[in-house]
C-alpha cells in the first residue's frame, strides 16, 4: 500500500507543469493596469470553441465604469511525446485585445525539463515573447515545433527538439509552452474580446483614450472601430492628425486612410501629410508621395509647405516635388525664381533636374530666360 502511494505521488509530480515553492506572486504586465486595483470587476461567458475548460472573461473597471483590462484564467495540459505539463496561467488583455501581462497563483512556477522552475529572466523573457504579437511563432505549426522523428537527447522535456531559427521567439528549453501560450495570447480569447468590446464596450472616452494611447495597435483598433460603427469622424479628427504624426508606417497609413472620409478640409489634411515628407522612414514619405500622386490638385498652403522643402540637397526628394509640381501646380513668377535658386546647387544632378523642369514650363516669367541662359552658358548645354 505504501508502495502504491509512493507511486501516485511520483505520477502527480510527473503531470504538473507547475511546482509550488514559496508563496511568491509571480505577476509582470507591460501597463499601469493592476487587477487589485479596479474598482469593479465583472465576469461573461463565451463559448470560445478551445480545449480550456474556463469559457469566462473577467473584465476590470475603472471608478468611472471605463472597462480597463480583460482576463482568463488558463488551465491546460501541454503535452507532447507523452509528457504532460500543466500550465496555470492568467492572461491579461487591454479591451483592444492587446496582450498586457501574466500572473501565476501565490507559490506556482512555471517549469522546463526535469521541471526545472523558470528562471526570473525567463519569466521576463516570456512576457516579452507574449507581447509580440508579430512573433514567428505565428506561422509554425505545433507539428513543426516538435518534429515527431527526435532523439531523446535533443528534446527539452516539454517541447522535444527546439527548431534553431526559433531560438528568438522562445525561451530556452520551453519551445512548446513557449508556442502554446503565445497562441494563446493571439487565438480564441484574443478575437473574442475584440468581438465583445465592439458589440458592448464601446464609448467615446474609449474610443479617444485608445486613439491617444503612444500604442499602435491601439490606435490602429480605434480607427477600425470608428470607421465599422459609423460614428461621425469629426469628433476624433484631432487624434487622428496626432496619430498620423507619431512616426509609426502601420498607425500613420491608416490614420490618413481615416482622415480622407471625414469633414477635414483638404487644404488642411494635405498640409498634414506634407509635414509626412520629414520623417526618417522611406514608407512613411512613401504614404505622402502616394497621397499627392492621388490628388487632384494642390491646395496653395500645400505647395507653400513643398516650396519650403525644394531647398535640400536629397536629390530624391526635390526629384518628388518637382514631379508633382509638374502634374498638379503651375509655378507663378515667385515660385520660378525661388525654383531657379536651385540651379546653383552644388548637387549636379538637382540642378539638372531643376534646370529641365524650369525649360518645360509652358508659361515661363520674364526673368527665367536670363537664368536658364546663363546655366546654359556655364554648363555648355
Amino acid at each position: 500500500m505504501r508502495k502504491v502511494a509512493s507511486l501516485f505521488i511520483i505520477l502527480l509530480f510527473i503531470l504538473s507543469g507547475n511546482i509550488r515553492f514559496d508563496e511568491v506572486n509571480r505577476m509582470y504586465y507591460n501597463s499601469s493596469f493592476r487587477p487589485e486595483n479596479a474598482t469593479k470587476i465583472s465576469k461573461v461567458l463565451i463559448n470560445f470553441n478551445d480545449s480550456i475548460p474556463d469559457d469566462s472573461l473577467t473584465i476590470y473597471f475603472s471608478n468611472t465604469n471605463y472597462p480597463e483590462a480583460f482576463s482568463r484564467n488558463i488551465h491546460t495540459a501541454v503535452c507532447i511525446d507523452s509528457l504532460c505539463r500543466l500550465i496555470d496561467i492568467t492572461l491579461y488583455w487591454e479591451p483592444t485585445g492587446k496582450y498586457i501581462g501574466f500572473s501565476l497563483p501565490p507559490g506556482v512556477e512555471l517549469t522546463k525539463k526535469e521541471h526545472t522552475p523558470f528562471l526570473e529572466n525567463e519569466y521576463t523573457r516570456l512576457n516579452e515573447i507574449l507581447a509580440d504579437s508579430t512573433s514567428q511563432l505565428g506561422f509554425y505549426t505545433p507539428e513543426e515545433i516538435h518534429p515527431v522523428n527526435q532523439t531523446v537527447e535533443k528534446a527539452d522535456g516539454i517541447t522535444g527538439a527546439t527548431l534553431p531559427n526559433l531560438a528568438a521567439w522562445i525561451v530556452p528549453e520551453a519551445a512548446y509552452a513557449s508556442y502554446t501560450m503565445w497562441h494563446l495570447v493571439y487565438g480564441a480569447t484574443h478575437d473574442s474580446i475584440n468581438a465583445y468590446t465592439a458589440k458592448h464596450l464601446l464609448s467615446n472616452q474609449l474610443l479617444i483614450n485608445k486613439q491617444q494611447n503612444n500604442d499602435p495597435y491601439n490606435q490602429v483598433k480605434a480607427l477600425q472601430w470608428i470607421t465599422t460603427s459609423k460614428q461621425n469622424c469629426d469628433q476624433f479628427i484631432e487624434p487622428a492628425l496626432a496619430i498620423l504624426h507619431k512616426g509609426n508606417y502601420l498607425s500613420s497609413g491608416h490614420a490618413l486612410k481615416f482622415l480622407k472620409n471625414c469633414s477635414i478640409s483638404k487644404e488642411r489634411l494635405q498640409t498634414a501629410v506634407i509635414q509626412l515628407l520629414d520623417s526618417e522612414d522611406f514608407r512613411i514619405k512613401n504614404i505622402a508621395i502616394e497621397y499627392f500622386r492621388e490628388s487632384d490638385i494642390l491646395e496653395p498652403p500645400a505647395v507653400r509647405e513643398l516650396m519650403t522643402r525644394l531647398n535640400s540637397e536629397n536629390y530624391y526628394l526635390v526629384n518628388m516635388i518637382l514631379t508633382l509640381l509638374e502634374k498638379k501646380y503651375h509655378p507663378d513668377n515667385d515660385d520660378q525664381l525661388k525654383i531657379c535658386t536651385l540651379l546653383e546647387s552644388k548637387n549636379k544632378n538637382i540642378a539638372n533636374r531643376v534646370y529641365y523642369f524650369l525649360l518645360n514650363l509652358p508659361g515661363q516669367s520674364p526673368g527665367l530666360a536670363k537664368q536658364l541662359n546663363r546655366f546654359q552658358k556655364k554648363n555648355g548645354l
